[in-house]
């Protein structure tokens, strides 16, 4: 089954939503990379979380996820306006391969085991994001982008 959900990057949507037949749902914690410092000669790193709560015959989901509001996974843009932050998200912590959709040497990212407790299989992604350093021509505020993930089960 699949299964597509939006979420935006800069203030990430944490919202639930039932899949039927093998009833997963879907909440999401957003990447929190704190405040940009254009001026600063390291990348700034955040982390989220998707979180998939499954029956418990649910063993592997697989997530993927598009490229957002830039069309490319080698250069997402948070936006603010008319003005772009570069970042990424990644598959692990490394921050090496980045997380799409099997496409454009992006990868997925499978859940694996989980946590059952009281007839629900729990699974906690983490989501690796980066910020480039020195990212200039910016205007103070918030940022965001919008990406559909897709669940396979």
């Amino acid at each position: 089954m699949r299964f597509a959900r939006s979420f935006s990057m800069g203030a990430l949507l944490a919202a639930g939503l039932a899949v039927p037949a093998e009833a997963c749902t879907v909440s999401v914690t957003g990447v929190a990379f704190g405040n940009y410092s254009p001026l600063s000669g390291t990348p700034r790193d955040g982390v989220g979380t998707v979180t998939l709560r499954c029956h418990p015959n649910v063993q592997s989901p697989v997530i993927a996820l598009d490229a957002g509001g830039s069309g490319t996974f080698a250069a997402r843009r948070m936006t603010n306006g008319p003005k772009a932050l570069s970042y990424n998200l990644y598959t692990t912590a490394a921050r090496i391969i980045v997380w799409g959709n099997g496409s454009g040497g992006s990868a997925t990212v499978t859940g694996s085991g989980g946590t059952v407790t009281a007839g629900t299989r729990t699974f906690n992604v983490p989501i690796y994001g980066r910020i480039p350093e020195r990212q200039n021509d910016l205007t103070p505020g918030a940022y965001s982008d919008t990406l559909f993930a897709t669940i396979t089960f």
